[in-house]
């Protein structure tokens, strides 16, 4: 009797919990979709027309798609939230998703803890793509910010979109498989956390300000955010309500200020160290070492020798270990100096300069770096030439080769990005 009691318990309070169609009336009525036979592009503006709409209504989706193994007949991913663009009285519109194959997607008004189903719309294709494509940021004087396509045979530019006053973005990184590029949005005393959706075409600020830099932690985008004098890592995943309960902090040196960080993304070797770069003064940058994500011997900050430099961008690569064969993520810093660069691999360890993959006749602003096949192909550095125009060169890792690619870029970072 007592199991019995538990379990209609049990089920009146997973029923309590549930955010399916609520009872009573609806939430709006006379529901009008958009006709069944259109067909949305990821990130085309989908309206639903409807009476009694409320300012702080959402949409969630259940998103399906056909699967060819017969004993599952279709994959899904439901609870995702919509990005809505406007909302009225007698409409709502939203974002068609992207990430996922063509699917039928189920729409729901969300509103309270509870769901009512609108319609269904469908949607193509909007996997990110196999192979990633370098993008090209440019800063203007009018505070906007372009993003182009720069084909890796001719240089040709394809403008994807120019981000307005409020949505300039630098120190540019991409998660593989978000199709997204990731970076620093002005806001606060130093940074906001933001990106851009290459597939649905959309801009987010995530409300983090005073962050100081992005970076590369693993195949994963994160930022590093300035808290009392410490940098707090921090991811776009690590929601308001979804923190790690102690994420990783780091005290900032007396000497060394946020804004000294920014320049260029950090990246992440082997061992769990953090290799980032500071302006320390006008002709000088320092290297730093983040310590102890992975070998628990404390979160410190180790600065090294200061550089006289006119650019040091840290670079991340995958390259063999003595055995000859096992790779091993490491990193370094493109070090210019006079219109020259050398690329020098950096020990975080000893704090010391290891050897020199290879010296570029340029001063090197940016670097992105392709990975295949468990091993890194090339390095595509966008240099300055010192005749007032960018060009990018690119850098082959087994055979130490160097090519240029044709054309000048007015290009201030570069990001290969899928």
């Amino acid at each position: 009797m007592k199991k019995l009691l538990f379990l209609s318990f049990f089920g009146l309070f997973l029923l309590a919990c549930t955010t399916d169609e609520g009872d009573g009336a609806p939430f709006v009525t006379d529901v009008v979709m958009p006709p069944s036979s259109q067909l949305f592009a990821p990130g085309d503006e989908v309206t639903v027309a409807a009476r009694g709409f409320e300012a702080d209504d959402d949409i969630m989706l259940r998103i399906a798609w056909p699967l060819s193994q017969a004993a599952l007949p279709e994959g899904y991913a439901d609870g995702v939230w919509a990005v809505v663009t406007e909302r009225t009285e007698s409409d709502i519109t939203f974002l068609a998703p992207g990430g996922y194959p063509a699917s039928t997607t189920e729409v729901k008004l969300f509103r309270r803890g509870k769901a009512m189903t609108l319609g269904k719309i469908s949607v193509s294709d909007g996997r990110p793509p196999e192979e990633p494509s370098l993008y090209g940021i440019t800063q203007y004087d009018c505070d906007e910010t372009g993003i182009d396509r720069i084909d890796l045979t001719t240089g040709d530019l394809t403008r994807i979109e120019t981000l307005g006053v409020l949505r300039r973005m630098h120190c540019v990184v991409n998660t593989p498989g978000s199709n997204r590029i990731y970076g620093l949005a002005p806001d606060g005393n130093i940074g906001a956390a933001a990106f851009y959706d290459l597939t649905m075409r959309y801009f987010r600020d995530s409300g983090y300000d005073n962050v100081a830099v992005a970076g590369t932690l693993g195949n994963s985008a994160a930022f590093l955010r300035c808290e009392d004098g410490r940098l707090v890592l921090m991811e776009l995943n690590m929601t308001r309500t979804n923190v790690a309960p102690v994420p990783p902090s780091w005290m900032l040196p007396s000497d060394i200020a946020p804004e000294m960080l920014g320049e260029n993304p950090f990246v992440t070797v082997y061992g769990g160290y953090l290799l980032l770069a500071a302006r320390t003064a006008p002709d000088t940058c320092t290297p730093l070492v983040l310590t102890g994500l992975i070998d628990g011997g404390g979160f410190a900050v180790k600065t090294g020798d200061a550089e006289q430099a006119d650019a040091m961008v840290p670079f991340g690569v995958l390259d063999k270990g003595q055995d000859g064969e096992t790779y091993y993520a490491v990193g370094g810093y493109a070090v210019s100096k006079d219109g020259v660069a050398e690329l020098r691999l950096y020990n975080p360890v000893s704090m010391e300069f290891d050897r020199t993959l290879a010296t570029v006749q340029a001063t090197v602003r940016s670097i992105a770096v392709r990975h295949d096949g468990g091993k890194t192909e090339e390095l595509f550095m966008l240099c300055d030439t010192g005749d007032g125009g960018n060009r990018i060169r690119v850098y082959d890792m087994e055979s130490g080769s160097e090519r240029v690619l044709d054309g000048a870029v007015p290009c201030s970072e570069i990001v290969l990005a899928r």
